[in-house]
This record gives structure tokens, sequence and C-alpha cells, in this order.
């Protein structure tokens, strides 16, 4: 199959290794030096065990027109880029594309659906993680399950994407027919580690092996627990919780998504993890002021830059 992914930072990376063994892969990314590297060298990726390999079996682009439609599109741009990463690249999107959603953040398929239909949508949760080291250089510092469905109830898309991700040799591939759980569920564990991460300037395990930062975490996603169930969900607070911890500990290595991009003075995506819990708080007309303050220390931040 010809797939494409869309935001190739660290995440797309992983995904197009796997994806790469058994198809043809096209990388889409908006920085250059990355984009050059791969094509002149190759894609250098660290595996979890500390093993290298050079991935020269996938192409890379800053500028898709003239490409063919892929037969999937993996978004993995931050959630506040996506009507314009799409838009840049319609040409990958033909009339049988399947995009798939990997991104953080709640509201992400809001933005999709204005390019594709709704059943030609797969939204997804990934629980891995890496660093890019340097144009053309990832380390993978941890892989958790990803989980996948379809906004529609037809799940045969969603059943598509699996299979080729497991042919790939994703471990733990689930399909996840409740798309909204699934989603609340990832942002569940960005609420908990992302916004503390990057105030704390640490890796992901500090949330589960420094009392303190476990502490905030363990309110933070409380709130927003409970705020989503307002809302008319049903999530279990020690289950999820449970999740963010093993996921902190599983990707314990990793530096969070939020705090790479204040290191590298970048817009965050505060405002679709926290702030999203803030916004489904007024809805419903359910206070959270520990979401809020997260929110607003992570804008602070973003303005000394």
């Amino acid at each position: 199959m010809k797939v494409a992914i869309i935001g190739a930072g660290a995440m797309g990376c992983i995904y197009g290794t796997y994806l790469s063994r058994h198809n043809e892969v096209l990388l889409v990314d908006v920085v250059k030096a990355h984009v050059d590297a791969i094509n002149e060298r190759g894609l250098e990726f660290v595996h979890l065990d500390g093993t290298t390999e050079i991935f020269k079996n996938m192409k890379a682009t800053m500028d898709t027109a003239g490409y063919p439609a892929a037969d999937i599109v993996v978004l993995l741009t931050k959630g506040y880029q996506s009507a314009d990463a799409l838009a840049a690249n319609k040409s990958l999107i033909g009339p049988k594309t399947i995009v798939l959603s990997l991104q953080n953040g709640y509201g992400n398929s809001d933005e999709i659906v204005k390019f594709v239909p709704e059943e030609q949508i797969v939204l997804g949760t990934s629980g891995g993680g890496a660093i890019v080291a340097g144009p053309g250089h990832i380390l993978h510092k941890g892989q958790g399950p990803t989980h996948v469905g379809c906004m529609t109830k037809d799940q045969s898309k969603a059943e598509i994407v699996a299979k080729l991700l497991r042919e790939g040799g994703v471990p733990n591939v689930e399909l996840t027919p409740d798309v909204k759980e699934l989603v609340w569920s990832k942002v569940f564990v960005n609420v908990g580690i992302n916004a503390i991460c990057a105030l704390m300037d640490d890796t992901n395990q500090c949330i589960a092996n420094n009392e303190f930062a476990r502490k905030a975490s363990y309110a933070l996603v409380q709130e927003a627990v409970g705020v989503v169930n307002a809302a008319g969900m049903h999530f279990n607070f020690e289950d999820v919780f449970k999740n963010v911890i093993d996921i902190a500990l599983e990707t314990g290595g990793n530096r969070a998504s939020m705090l790479a991009d204040v290191t590298n003075k970048r817009l965050t995506e505060v405002d679709r993890i926290n702030g999203a819990i803030v916004s489904e708080g007024a809805k419903v007309g359910v206070a959270a002021p520990l979401n809020a303050l997260m929110t607003n220390l992570i804008h602070a931040k973003e303005k000394l830059y």
C-alpha cells in the first residue's frame, strides 16, 4: 500500500519504520534539514534495545504537489496544524484514502472532516514515545499500545489500519469502536504527563517516580475525569490514573511532546489537552481550576520565547 505520513517528527518516524517494512512510505515534514538527511543518508533509528538501524526505504518531502493519492494518510502534526497540513497536502487524499489521526488532544476530527468524509476517518491513540536527536536521527524511548477506531459504526477502515500496523510489527494494536472513549483516554494521559514534564523539564518517568509530580498528575487527571464523566462518559478514575502511570513508566526516558515544544520555543498543544478539559467543563457547568492553571502556566511559558 501507499502510505503517507504527514508530520514526520518523532512519532511519525516510529510509525514510518514499522509501516515501511511492507508498504511504500512517504514522509512529509516542514523541516528541510530533517527531510534532506532522510533522503541523503536514510533515517537513523535507534531501537528500544539500543541497536541502530538505517532505513533507506522511505522517501521524504516538503512538497507533495504531483504525488499520487495515498491509500492511507497518517496525520501526526500538532492538532492546531491539522487544517493547514491537510490543505497543503491535498494531492495525497483521493476518493478512497483512509486518514488515520494519531494526534494528541481533543477536537482533531473536527478539522479532518472538512477534508475527508467521516467514513474514511480512523482515529487512534499511541502510547509510544521518541526523541528527535537531530536531522534524520530518532531515538525510540517507549512503545505502549496503539488503539484505533472509526467515527462511524462501520469499523472496516479501522480493521484495515489495524491489520497494516500489526503486519509492520507494531505491538499491542487494539480495535476500539468507541472513539469518544478512545480520544478522551489519550487526553487523560496527556493531562497527566505533558504539562507537568514541560514545567519540570524532566522526562516522563518523573510522573511515577517523583512524589510531588505524581500528586500533581493525580489531581489533574482526577479533575479531568470528573469533567468528562459529567459530560456523559463513564470512566473509572483509578483505572485511568493507573494507565497514566503505566505509560509514564513504559516511556520513562521520553521527553514529552510539550516539553520538546517549550525547549525548542514552539507553540504547544495545551489548549487541546488541559484546555480541552476547561472547555468541556464550561459546557456542562463544571469548573476545572487545576487544568485552567496548567493551561495558563504553559501559555505564560510560551510568552517567554
